[in-house]
């Protein structure tokens, strides 16, 4: 009678551990089921022939950025990205940028819109990049978008 209660024990440790084990790693959000992914597998790019960006803010400044450090910085944010697809909210950006491979050209706003589809990052990091992209432009374009923060 021991032995089967052991052996029951030992099978109920096996099915929770095998559960554990198919939930760890998973690249599907549990909440909405989508995928989630890095954003350079969005843009079907890893983005490392990047020469130029041209960021246009919401106000209607405009930036372009061929210095090869700040351009190396923005892409290596872009590439820390993960996101899953979701429903548009169909709110305002604060800017959009292009990202520009020899004759290619990526374009991606601040809500993480490309194409006809649109992104929520699954972690702070698109936060960080839109704090780099305003920070950056401030530097060049005083008082842009000074409402916001």
């Amino acid at each position: 009678m021991l032995s089967i209660r052991k052996s029951a024990y030992i099978v109920v440790l096996l099915v929770l551990f095998a559960s554990f084990l198919s939930g760890c790693g998973s690249l599907e959000n549990d909440e909405t089921g989508e995928k989630i992914m890095p954003l350079t597998d969005v843009l079907k790019s890893d983005l490392s022939k990047v020469d130029g960006i041209d960021l246009q803010f919401s106000d209607g400044n405009k930036l372009s950025i061929t210095d090869s450090k700040t351009i190396q910085d923005i892409v290596s944010q872009i590439k820390n990205i993960k996101v899953q697809e979701t429903i548009s909210k169909g709110v305002g950006y604060l800017y959009y940028l292009d990202l520009n491979e020899g004759n290619k050209t990526y374009r991606l706003n601040s809500n993480l819109t490309f194409g006809e589809k649109t992104y929520e990052a699954t972690d702070n990091n698109a936060n960080k990049l839109n704090e780099f992209i305003l920070k950056l432009g401030r530097g060049k374009i005083p008082g842009l978008l000074s409402g916001v923060k």
